[in-house]
């Protein structure tokens, strides 16, 4: 029989501050959808805190020895979901009813796994050879689900590759480097943008590089700055929408900035102290899109205000922290790895999410961890508190 004891007595802070979070999300659901979505969030965390438990019991040894495997599932489930998925003008998740089972979120915990695995215990350098599998790794699993679409969770194994190249030696300027030609291809939309980018570039290369590897970076970021605007032109109506929306708001209130502008209206309404439970124009009213997922800090903040906003930045600030001392604390490499780059995962949701509704990033469709509505990132992030309270008990 495994053992169910979760070390409640050293883990309590964490399990606190989670359940604060799912209270404050359980309370935003409820003002502003109806009791249907409310039982099933509640349902989604019984679910989630079942697999929290499992994941808990199970040992770093045996996560790694099944990481490739998991791998492969989620490969084959991301090819699956791409010709029998559904979603909203998308192929996103598998449907069993009422539920929504959605494989890029335990994408994540695969690609994180893989990771830790390969780097575990290796000297890495800047070559072909020792980069190639994380690399291809995280480009092949963004690209299936960029084909869903859902350019919002895909775009998050970037960060986690590059921290998790950091934590396993690679220095900065190398970690650049390998990404130059994704940041030549971003500045590649403005030369103001993209000559300082490319000058600096040259510089570290040429500092940090043979001259023969200087000369292919220099090529790469050439050709990648380059076909910025050939990119451009093949993109989705939709995804020119959020971009243009971004840069000019107010160029179309009404149509695509709508989403924005709404948000920003909500965010600003809920002043100091917020408009109070079950009340804001912007939720009853219904101006606001996507209010108990994507949007629900919006929400949040009409009602509780800035206070609450600051609250609630403040609990993931503390959650992202024992992340990240979990990662330091381990002596186990392929443990502290992992602990790493869910801490990545975690810091990408919530300030991309938080920057989006606030008008900081483009609008992407990501949710907030453990205050949106859905079950699979739900129990992803639920799986990923019981790894690292797993590592946490076993590092003290």
């Amino acid at each position: 029989m495994p053992n169910l004891n979760l070390n409640i007595k050293e883990n309590l802070p964490i399990l606190i501050v989670c359940l604060i979070l799912l209270t404050i999300g359980l309370i935003t659901i409820y003002n502003v959808t109806n009791q249907v979505y409310f039982l099933r969030q509640l349902i989604w965390i019984i679910i989630a805190t079942l697999g929290l438990v499992i994941v808990y019991q199970i040992s770093m040894p045996v996560l790694e020895n099944i990481a490739w495997y998991l791998g492969i599932v989620n490969f084959v489930l991301l090819l699956a979901v791409l010709f029998f998925g559904h979603g909203a003008g998308a192929r996103r998740w598998f449907s069993f009813g009422w539920i929504n089972f959605q494989p890029s979120e335990f994408a994540k915990l695969s690609v994180i796994l893989m990771l830790a695995s390969y780097f575990k215990n290796k000297n890495l350098e800047f070559n072909f050879k020792k980069l190639f599998v994380p690399v291809a790794i995280v480009i092949l699993f963004t690209f299936l689900i960029v084909l869903e679409p859902d350019l919002g969770t895909a775009l998050i194994f970037l960060p986690i590759l590059a921290v998790m190249l950091f934590w396993s030696g690679l220095p900065i300027s190398k970690i650049f480097i390998l990404f130059s030609p994704l940041l030549s291809f971003i500045c590649g939309f403005s030369l103001y943008l993209w000559i300082p980018f490319f000058i600096a570039l040259s510089i570290i290369a040429f500092r940090k590089l043979t001259i023969a590897g200087w000369l292919i970076a220099i090529i790469v970021n050439i050709i990648a700055g380059l076909s910025s605007p050939i990119i451009w032109a093949h993109l989705k109506e939709y995804q020119k929408a959020r971009i243009i929306s971004f840069l000019s708001p107010w160029l179309d209130p009404k149509g695509m900035s709508w989403n924005l502008i709404q948000s920003r209206i909500a965010v600003g309404a809920g002043r100091i102290w917020g408009k109070g439970i079950l009340s804001g124009a912007q939720q009853k009213l219904t101006f606001l899109p996507n209010r108990h997922t994507d949007f629900i800090f919006s929400t949040l903040a009409e009602q509780f205000g800035l206070i609450g906003s600051l609250v609630v930045l403040i609990l993931y600030f503390y959650l992202i922290f024992q992340f990240i001392k979990t990662a330091v604390k381990t002596h186990d490499q392929f443990a502290s790895l992992v602990a790493i780059g869910l801490s990545t995962a975690l810091t990408y949701q919530v300030i991309v999410n938080i920057g989006m509704v606030l008008g900081l990033l483009p609008i992407t469709g990501i949710a907030l961890p453990f205050l949106s509505y859905g079950g699979s990132s739900l129990l992803f992030y639920f799986i990923a508190i019981g790894i690292i309270l797993h590592i946490k008990t076993k590092s003290e």
